[in-house]
């Protein structure tokens, strides 16, 4: 249950200064803006389990939630530096006093297994879970600071997605394991009865599938390996003559009609073609591998890997990407009670789009317009972290622990463009492809914690951490005096750096 006490927040206007820079009717005193409403939350939940006999169990939940808001509107006047009130209202504008929100959750999860022999497990499982945005839909006449009018239409998007999955595991042999799984995942988006009976969203269903095989050998009382394979393949179901909810709906007219004077915009503004790559449909493979080693009764070593790779059939947007991670980690218990860790990890990404430059022609529907003079985008990124923690127990005659933790991390990310059907666009004048300069951040934390156990009901817990971020970002070139393009103010900014110290006290009694 939360509760707002105040319906908007206002600010001085920064141009409103002793030297009356703003005046007129497009003048405003005072900014406003509205403050997250007061709104409610309820849910129940229901878990359980059923064993029919000692080798097949069931086991399951069921939710159901209701969120609801309605808080009257926030004042729509506000005040000129003229002293005449400004309505950014239309007459009419307001269907009704407040949005009326009202959002059910559902979910429900069961599964089954079964011991089918001393060898071989079987399981199903089936997941549900819907948002139903109940809300209703309504059409807003709105005033722009220009005194023009303009209209739009709130969307109540919901989506609903199902998975059901069966696996089997069987042990081939003393020391080893392999486990087949498949998973069927389903997905609809959808809103409820919109004003002006337009479709609010591009892709309205999508469906995977996923094929799964691990393997698990316990090569010796030491050693233990495990690889594996997995297979996707999603359908997404995508409308290019979708409308997006951009610009204004007051001029719907000319869209229907064929103009080339509609604010609308059909696909998103993009070209026939193009798919936002969370719902195009994609393949994908992924690869993994590991190995821990139990060195010696004190060091433990471990190595694990993984790739993926995914093709998107898309002819405008992301057509693939690659991830590949690497993780090493030891841990070496130098006595009973005292411990200490290290790890690093690697991880390179990239991924590659396309897309066209060219304007629509007046009359030609966006999602009517084949893509020529297509441009290329690549986006690489590497991430490197290294950490050291330890822990020591039974200091203080048992009474006290100590936690340390400090870790280093460097983060990369650069683009590459190709524009080929312009043959200057790597000139000093242009700039319009080539490679950016590496954006780079590097953090470094260090966290230590100590806790004193006063008795067996009661603890006390002091704790520092320290945290020093250093970023270099080439877009922050274009803040600097003297470097401004046109018609941008230079503020000077520089990326973001800083460095936090923070000390916390806390007393913690169980009551058990």
């Amino acid at each position: 249950i939360f509760r707002e006490g105040y319906d908007s927040v206002s600010w001085q206007n920064a141009m409103t200064t002793a030297a009356a820079v703003c005046a007129g009717a497009a003048c405003f005193v005072n900014n406003t803006m509205s403050t997250a409403p007061s709104n409610n939350f309820h849910q129940l939940n229901l878990s359980g389990g059923w064993a029919f006999s000692p080798s097949t169990k069931l086991a399951g939940g069921l939710s159901y939630g209701r969120n609801t808001q309605n808080d009257s509107y926030a004042p729509t006047s506000i005040m000129q530096a003229s002293g005449v009130a400004y309505n950014m209202m239309q007459a009419g504008g307001l269907p009704q006093s407040s949005l009326n929100g009202s959002v059910i959750t559902r979910h429900a999860d069961l599964k089954l297994t079964n011991q089918t022999t001393k060898d071989l497990v079987l399981s199903a499982g089936y997941k549900f879970n819907e948002r139903d945005n109940r809300t209703a839909s309504n059409t807003y006449l709105y005033m722009q600071i220009g005194n023009a009018a303009y209209t739009g239409v709130n969307l109540p998007y919901s989506n609903k997605k199902t998975q059901v999955e069966v696996a089997a595991d069987y042990r081939l042999a003393k020391n080893q394991n392999i486990r087949l799984a498949y998973e069927r995942e389903d997905i609809k988006r959808w809103c409820n009865s919109v004003a002006d009976g337009f479709q609010c969203i591009a892709s309205p269903s999508s469906d995977e599938n996923k094929l799964g095989l691990t393997y698990k050998l316990k090569a010796s009382d030491n050693v233990r390996l495990n690889a594996g394979y997995a297979y996707a393949n999603r359908s997404g179901d995508f409308d290019p003559a979708h409308v997006a909810n951009t610009g204004n709906r007051a001029n719907r007219g000319s869209l229907l009609a064929g103009g080339g004077a509609a604010d609308w915009v059909t696909n998103g503004g993009n070209r026939l073609g193009y798919v936002a790559y969370p719902y195009a449909s994609r393949k994908q493979d992924i690869l993994k591998a590991g190995v821990n080693w139990q060195a010696s009764d004190k060091l433990d070593l471990g190595l694990n890997g993984r790739h993926s790779d995914d093709r998107y059939n898309a002819t405008l947007g992301v057509q693939d990407g690659k991830t590949t991670s690497i993780n090493l980690d030891a841990n070496y218990a130098y006595n009973e009670q005292s411990s200490v860790s290290a790890y690093a990890t690697w991880q390179n990404s990239e991924r590659k789009l396309s897309a066209s430059s060219d304007l629509v022609l007046a009359g030609t529907p966006q999602y009517a317009a084949p893509a020529i003079n297509v441009w290329t985008n690549q986006l690489k990124g590497d991430s490197n972290t290294f950490g050291l923690n330890t822990k020591h127990t039974g200091l203080m005659g048992g009474k006290f622990e100590l936690l340390g933790d400090l870790s280093y991390s460097l983060d990369k990310s650069r683009y590459s463009t190709q524009v080929p059907y312009l043959a200057t666009c790597g000139t000093a004048a242009v700039l319009t492809c080539g490679d950016t300069p590496d954006i780079k951040s590097r953090l470094v934390t260090f966290k230590l914690t100590g806790t004193y156990h006063v008795d067996k009901k009661s603890k006390v817990v002091l704790a520092y951490r320290y945290q020093k971020l250093t970023s270099e970002d080439y877009y922050y070139n274009g803040y600097q005096y003297g470097y401004t393009p046109n018609r941008v103010m230079p503020t000077n900014e520089q990326a973001p750096n800083y460095s936090v110290n923070m000390i916390a006290a806390s007393y913690v009694y169980s009551f058990k």
